[in-house]
């Protein structure tokens, strides 16, 4: 290794579980080398950038991690108050870039099709996921009418057993993983149930139990999750999803306007 190879790998060895939360060029600065040559120490080491060697060490690290780590690994990483903000919104169009890059169209179009055919979709997201979960559900099942969000992680199995060839199960899960969301992907793929799953990487448990996934960045080095990136992700297959089945979802849409007009849920303008 050149000397600033090595300045680079000592300071990884010194900081195992804060450095592989650091962008390229934040890596750099604690270094004093370039971040060009962040990028090529990556390279040396056999990866295809900064990126998939940073992701290789996040995913050895979070599943270890416990909030309580978390919080103390925040404190190193956002030392000045008067910036964390500005330093967590930095990182999270980080989440958001790396999203874009690892999105493969195949699978987002394989995802939005089984969405539109399924007769039945049952969406498992617990813990922190269940905000993901929620929002999801609420838009499927307004333009679908046939979504379901699991709640209780002890009838999870009853509601799926209901399920058949022609259903969709989505798991959707970011580190730590939940064990009942692995569990219930487990079990309708046992059954012969299609399933979904939208995490943060291809080494994701969700991902090795799905037809099919979803990556989004979920990066943030805090005790709480970002769910920036997946929201995003979210949005775009609720998006992709009324755009392909427009007639029907625009038939849905067009009856809850009159009922919400009729019952007056929305605050009148004006």
């Amino acid at each position: 290794m050149s000397k600033s190879h090595r300045k680079i790998a000592a300071y990884v060895e010194r900081h195992p579980d804060t450095s592989p939360f650091l962008t390229a060029a934040k890596l750099a600065k604690k270094t004093g080398v370039s971040e060009a040559t962040v990028v090529r120490f990556a390279v040396s080491l056999g990866y295809t950038g900064y990126t998939e060697m940073q992701r290789s060490l996040q995913e050895r690290l979070r599943e270890r991690l416990t909030t309580v780590e978390r919080l103390h690994m925040a404190e190193d990483l956002y030392p000045e108050e008067s910036r964390v903000a500005f330093e967590v919104l930095q990182d999270d169009l980080s989440n958001l870039k790396q999203t874009v890059n690892q999105l493969n169209p195949r699978f987002f179009a394989d995802a939005v099709n089984r969405i539109g055919s399924a007769e039945n979709i049952a969406v498992v997201a617990f813990r922190s996921s269940h905000s993901l979960g929620y929002f999801l559900t609420f838009y499927l099942d307004l333009i679908l009418k046939n979504t379901e969000l699991v709640i209780h992680s002890d009838t999870m199995f009853e509601r799926l057993s209901a399920l058949g060839e022609n259903d969709l199960v989505i798991g959707i899960g970011f580190p730590r993983y939940t064990a009942r969301t692995v569990q219930a992907l487990q079990y309708a793929r046992s059954r012969g149930i299609p399933t979904l799953a939208l995490t943060d990487s291809n080494g994701s448990p969700l991902a090795r139990e799905s037809d099919v996934y979803l990556i989004a960045s979920s990066r943030l080095p805090s005790y709480v999750d970002s769910f920036t990136a997946p929201l995003a992700l979210i949005n775009a297959l609720l998006t992709a999803v009324g755009r392909t089945y427009k007639k029907k979802a625009a038939k849905r849409l067009e009856e809850m306007e009159q009922l919400w007009d009729r019952e007056g849920i929305y605050f009148p303008d004006g």
